[in-house]
């Protein structure tokens, strides 16, 4: 199993990709589709969901190790990521066992502008017998 995950990057989020994701996901919280809610609070944007970082960093950890399957995504949100930014994901292998033991992958979300989104591990197990 490769140590270092090959780059990922994403973006830029657009305004149509987080409207899709609220109405696929049933998060209808406004502060992800208006810009003027999210400067309420004090954000120069509105923020790209948090789950659907999630759904990138699976996508990262899959194109890593297609033939695994994700046991365990674990994530750490540090700042928002505005719509319309671009995200790069990094990952490196940081525990891995023999054949039949768990892979762990820790992961880093940066915008564009280099700042440190998000941090996850995720756990891979070997694939079952007949996977596929």
């Amino acid at each position: 199993m490769k140590g270092m995950m090959e780059p990922l990057r994403i973006g830029p989020i657009g305004e149509g990709q987080v409207a899709a994701f609220a109405e696929v996901s049933g998060d209808a919280n406004p502060l992800h589709v208006s810009k003027e809610i999210a400067r309420t609070i004090g954000l120069d944007a509105a923020p790209v969901h948090g789950m659907l970082l999630v759904a990138y960093l699976h996508e990262a950890v899959r194109r890593h190790q297609p033939d695994a399957v994700v046991t365990g995504l674990s994530t750490r949100f540090m700042a928002p990521v505005p719509v319309g930014e671009t995200i790069e994901i990094t990952g490196r292998v940081v525990k891995q066992g023999g054949l039949s033991e768990a892979l762990i992958l820790r992961l880093m979300v940066r915008t564009g502008a280099g700042t440190l989104a998000c941090m996850a591990e995720a756990t891979l197990a070997p694939p079952p017998a007949g996977w596929r």
